[in-house]
């Protein structure tokens, strides 16, 4: 009997072998992107922002977009079944706490040169990789450095002066807030205000390290 083979099995794309050059030059990418990965999270965000847990995040995240992409280059997928592996993390949601834009944007970024790291071989497209790498980590650290070198911690009290809160008297809140905290306040916001009960929740903005204090992003709960 003539054998019957399915068409579509002779259409598939092994990987290559170990020996092969196209493997090495997979492993240089994964060297970058593991080497700019660790100055986006490590040597900039960490800096800057001290949250181990979302610099966790975004090493692990942008591992593994470089290892899907680069399955995308040997394995013969349908268009709607590759677009569904990165519809994944459309669909991912932290609900236990409300991520700050700051962290999303850094997460989108290692995803994003991630990608790139991947897909464009560096046999024909080094000077645009090399390019796309340089060029994320000095705007990325220019950012850093311009805006947020001194960062302002934030904590959120209670306070039961609601006289104070009338703009004529911002300027004795700002004094009296900063004889109740002894922090060195720069700014605040005035939020929920109740004048039944005569107190009202005043975010305050200081500069200095929020040692033993909570982070107020990571306790609020983002269910619907």
């Amino acid at each position: 009997m003539k054998a019957i083979f399915n068409p579509q099995l002779l259409e598939i794309q092994f990987c290559p072998s170990v020996a092969s050059a196209e493997f090495y030059e997979l492993l240089i990418q994964f060297g970058i992107n593991i080497v700019v990965l660790l100055i986006l999270s490590r040597a900039m965000y960490f800096k800057w922002n001290r949250n181990p847990e979302y610099m966790f995040v975004q090493l692990i995240t942008g591992t593994i977009v470089f290892m899907i992409c680069a399955m995308l280059r040997w394995v013969q997928l349908e268009l709607g079944l590759a677009l569904g592996l990165f519809a994944i993390f459309a669909i991912i949601r932290f609900r236990t706490l409300n991520v700050p834009v700051k962290e999303m944007a850094y997460l989108f970024m290692v995803v994003g040169i991630s990608a790139i790291n991947a897909l464009l071989q560096v046999s024909q497209c080094l000077q645009w990789v090399i390019f796309a790498n340089i060029f994320l980590i000095v705007l990325t650290f220019s950012m850093e450095k311009s805006y947020f070198s001194k960062r302002l911690s934030r904590r959120t009290i209670t306070f039961n002066k609601p006289d104070l809160l009338k703009p004529s008297n911002h300027q004795q809140l700002l004094q009296e807030l900063k004889a109740l905290t002894e922090l060195n306040i720069i700014r605040f916001e005035i939020g929920k205000v109740d004048y039944i009960k005569g107190h009202a929740q005043v975010r305050i903005f200081f500069e200095g390290d929020k040692n033993g204090s909570f982070n107020e992003n990571e306790n609020e709960n983002d269910d619907d």
